[in-house]
């Protein structure tokens, strides 16, 4: 029996009836996780959003790719999304491990795009993921509709962050081709807030160990008097 071909109308429909409900839970249930993780090791981020794929985008990213609408909408792995926006690099550092260690990583459709292949380039500095639910939590009831059901994870800093928003806007959303000089200034921008997030990691460490000196000098002069 031959295979019925859904247009994009007749997937989006579909997915807004039967999907977009499961993955906007999904997403929730991802974000509490990863919010009560990090709390246990004691790292605070800037902030833990979730969302789920709106009509508008699913569409988009559809229609972009010019295959079966249906055979698509399979493949997309980020139907629901959660973004981690922290302050420092050291504190995606710390992050990273625990995502691989606390979910189910699909490594072949993850990305660290802090590991460029070439080290002249400078642009969009983030850490993807795409997870499910560990195999343990499904023994938890309120867990089961999301078996089989993938999320994306971002990791990235507040500086990563501002750039990829504004690149994107005027980058991707682009109906032409962007010229060599804009696509040029968007790298070097990228370089610039690269050097200012570590700049931004070296006053913390400086502070720190500021704030350790002092502590132990107060401490030593306690034990002397």
């Amino acid at each position: 029996m031959k295979a019925v071909v859904m247009n994009v109308d007749e997937v989006i429909k579909q997915y807004i009836s039967e999907q977009r409900e499961t993955y906007r839970l999904l997403s929730e249930k991802i974000r509490e996780l990863l919010s009560s993780i990090l709390r246990s090791k004691g790292i605070v981020p800037h902030s833990i959003t979730s969302r789920e794929k709106g009509p508008g985008e699913l569409r988009e990213k559809i229609t972009k790719e010019g295959e079966a609408p249906d055979v698509l909408f399979n493949g997309i792995t980020d139907l629901a999304g959660v973004r981690i926006i922290a302050y420092f690099p050291s504190d995606v550092d710390k992050i990273v491990p625990l995502i691989e260690k606390e979910f189910d990583v699909d490594s072949r459709q993850s990305m660290d795009k802090r590991l460029s292949s070439d080290p002249a380039i400078f642009g969009y500095a983030s850490v993807h993921f795409v997870v499910e639910l560990s195999p343990e939590l499904f023994k938890v009831p309120e867990f089961a509709p999301f078996r089989k059901k993938k999320c994306e994870i971002q990791v990235r800093t507040i500086l990563q962050h501002a750039w990829a928003e504004i690149e994107h806007d005027i980058v991707y959303k682009s109906p032409g081709e962007i010229p060599f000089r804009v696509r040029r200034r968007f790298a070097c921008l990228a370089g610039l807030l690269e050097i200012a997030d570590r700049e931004f990691e070296s006053l913390r460490q400086n502070e720190m160990a500021v704030r350790q000196a002092i502590q132990s000098r107060i401490k030593k002069i306690k034990m002397d008097t």
